[in-house]
């Protein structure tokens, strides 16, 4: 392997090699999503909504923020460490998630009877179980994608192994509906078959990898850091995490189930899997793979906090900018979108979408700044932010209990993001950090003007039509506002031209 492993290089190779599969997967995600809202019953996709946002509780649980310790160290092991040292410390990464997935996996079996009870879940034992067992296997494949395999920027094995577990899951799930018998339980077991391929090959690609690391020798003045370290980055952000589920999505649509049935819980799993489709996409969370690495890198090889908060603002806007006109299409044509992708099974839902894609903005900057946090050598601060966004618990809970339903989870979600976000920064602002608050102001300028003119348009039939119109209205609009206020600095026009090697911002 030649050139540096986190240069412009490496960073645009990476990017092409994510961005190639990445349209299609997405297809793929968002097919299955209608596939499986289309194939089940109402309840039965409500149970499914539920299980799969208890599943990723339990991989949220069973993570032990070791993706972030690999995420602030791996890289520093590429940099300084011989091959030996990064193939041990990966592994040894490896076998700490194994187990702890693993003693969730078994907890939950043990429960798996009074889980599904108290839930009020009409699943089979079966289907159950085949649950139980996509805990273990779709997060490890996760870790490996995610924790190991993007620090070391390897994106075309993340983009191989992903690909091919949505090929698998749509075509079993093509397969089961051509015989008419779709079920939850055909449904799970199809994922779970699927992750455990996608969990396969990730782990042969890393090995691979592995083995044909140069064989470099450690920078004099470097030491490798202890496991005491290690601990000392993943616990925090592992805290962080857990404080910040007690108003997550998952949680609240596991609540739903349990204290309003299986319909409210299907309208909101349904909405929380388009938000979550929305958040892949946004360039912070759609390449942070690749800007995670790069800001840390930019950190710890001498870049300090200016490079650093400069690289953040500049991956944060990119965010804002593909975000803010979906935003200002959601305020206006959110109830004929959801009304057409659910096939009529949810109306009235439309202001509840544009309450999702509102919750992503702060959402779309948390990411980044935890990552600052964590390359700055501050991670305390992203437990104690989060620990701060539980204030907004006795909102969710009384507006749920006043009867606002899903509205109330919105709020939460929303609310504790922000909450994290002010505070944060607050406290970043005294090491150096400042974020760009007049780019910022200029991109929700920009999308308040597509808003405005999608909202003047009249209102067409058929529906699909609408929604082009609508969408096609907000997004020129927002375009031509931002060429008119310029949210972009003309050295970060030049630094994005400069990594995709091409001109794609102007003004």
């Amino acid at each position: 392997m030649s050139g540096h492993p986190y240069g412009h290089a490496a960073l645009r190779r990476g990017a092409w090699q994510f961005l190639s599969g990445k349209a299609v997967s997405g297809l793929l995600t968002f097919l299955i999503l209608l596939s499986i809202v289309r194939l089940l019953p109402l309840r039965e996709y409500g149970a499914y909504a539920t299980l799969i946002a208890s599943a990723e509780l339990a991989y949220a649980i069973g993570a032990l923020g070791l993706h972030w310790a690999a995420a602030r160290h791996l890289p520093e092991y590429r940099l300084h460490a011989p091959a030996g040292q990064v193939r041990t410390f990966a592994f040894r990464l490896l076998a700490w998630q194994v187990a702890a997935l693993g003693t969730c996996a078994v907890l939950l079996g043990l429960a798996l009877d009074g889980f599904l009870a108290g839930m009020g879940l009409e699943v089979a034992r079966a289907a159950a179980w085949g649950w139980v067992f996509l805990v273990f296997t779709e997060g490890i494949g996760r870790f490996l994608c995610e924790g190991l395999l993007a620090p070391l920027i390897q994106q075309h094995v993340v983009r191989t192994s992903v690909l091919c577990r949505q090929v698998v899951f749509l075509a079993l799930l093509g397969f089961a509906a051509s015989r008419d018998n779709v079920t939850i339980r055909e449904v799970l077991w199809a994922e779970l078959a699927a992750s455990v391929l996608m969990t396969a090959l990730a782990f042969r690609g890393l090995r691979r990898h592995l083995s044909r690391l140069d064989a470099v020798h450690a920078a004099g003045n470097w030491r490798e850091p202890a496991v005491r370290e290690v601990w000392s980055t993943a616990l925090p952000m592992y805290g962080a995490h857990l404080l910040t589920l007690a108003y997550s999505p998952q949680l609240f649509i596991v609540l739903l189930q349990r204290f309003a049935g299986g319909e409210a819980a299907a309208v909101f799993g349904f909405l929380r899997s388009l938000y979550e489709q929305a958040a892949r996409y946004l360039p912070a969370t759609l390449l942070f793979g690749l800007v995670r690495p790069k800001l840390v890198a930019a950190y710890v090889g001498g870049g300090g906090m200016a490079e650093l908060a400069g690289n953040a603002n500049l991956a944060g806007k990119l965010s804002l900018f593909v975000l803010m006109p979906v935003v200002g299409f959601a305020a206006v044509g959110g109830e004929a979108l959801i009304a057409l992708l659910s096939g009529g099974k949810f109306l009235h839902t439309g202001l509840l979408f544009f309450g999702f894609m509102l919750a992503l903005v702060p959402f779309s900057q948390r990411q980044l700044l935890e990552t600052v946090a964590v390359a700055a050598g501050q991670a305390r601060l992203c437990p104690l932010g989060a620990a701060a966004g539980l204030s907004v618990l006795p909102l969710m809970l009384g507006l749920f209990f006043l009867g606002a339903g899903p509205w109330a989870g919105v709020a939460a979600l929303g609310g504790g993001h922000l909450i994290f976000v002010l505070l944060v920064v607050a406290v970043l602002r005294r090491a150096g950090y400042r974020p760009d608050q007049a780019g910022l102001f200029k991109l929700g300028l920009a999308a308040g003007a597509g808003t405005l003119l999608a909202a003047s348009l009249p209102r067409l039939s058929p529906a699909w039509l609408e929604v082009a119109v609508l969408a096609v209205a907000a997004g020129i609009a927002f375009l031509v506002a931002s060429w008119a206020v310029k949210p972009f600095s003309a050295a970060e026009r030049q630094c994005v031209h400069a990594l995709l090697g091409r001109k794609v911002i102007h003004g």
